[in-house]
């Protein structure tokens, strides 16, 4: 059995082979559906309630307003999305996913959900714990990254 030093190192490496392996399924997926990966991307973030509005679909994308007002127009064309008054404040639009293609991509889905389901069914809690603990601080610190090299700040340090 590796020790602890060989074994995060081995997790280091598989890192960027995994976001790698992630994009090509990504990119299948879409091409697939017959739309772009960033609509994907897009669709999956209203699915997952992470982009709800025009303006936090752009912040989740990193694009501006108008880049994601296009993404939205051609999305609705695709039968994926709609815009539609937020009831709270009718100034605001809310996105939502429709559900004319949700169905093809649940099928499109449902082998890596398995896939995932099964694996992380075997972890116990603090195994669960320590995997998602450095999913969501990755994620975070991958958006701060992103957002450090979009306004050309030079390099912090974790």
């Amino acid at each position: 059995m590796p020790d602890q030093r060989e074994l995060a190192t081995a997790a280091a490496l598989e890192i960027p082979r995994f976001v790698s392996a992630t994009v090509l399924f990504q990119t299948a997926m879409a091409e697939r559906l017959g739309i772009s990966p960033t609509e994907l991307h897009g669709l999956q973030l209203v699915i997952s309630g992470a982009a709800t509005s025009p303006t936090g679909l752009a912040r989740a994308l990193g694009m501006t307003t108008g880049a994601a007002t296009r993404l939205l127009d051609r999305m609705e064309k695709q039968r994926l999305v709609e815009r539609v008054p937020d009831p709270a404040d009718r100034r605001r639009l809310l996105i939502r996913p429709l559900p004319d293609r949700l169905d093809d991509v649940g099928a499109l889905y449902a082998p890596m959900a398995r896939f995932f389901g099964d694996r992380l069914g075997r972890l116990d809690r603090r195994q669960l714990a320590a995997l998602l603990g450095v999913m969501t601080d990755g994620r975070a610190f991958a958006e701060q990254e992103a957002a450090r090299l979009r306004s050309g700040s030079p390099e912090k340090g974790g």
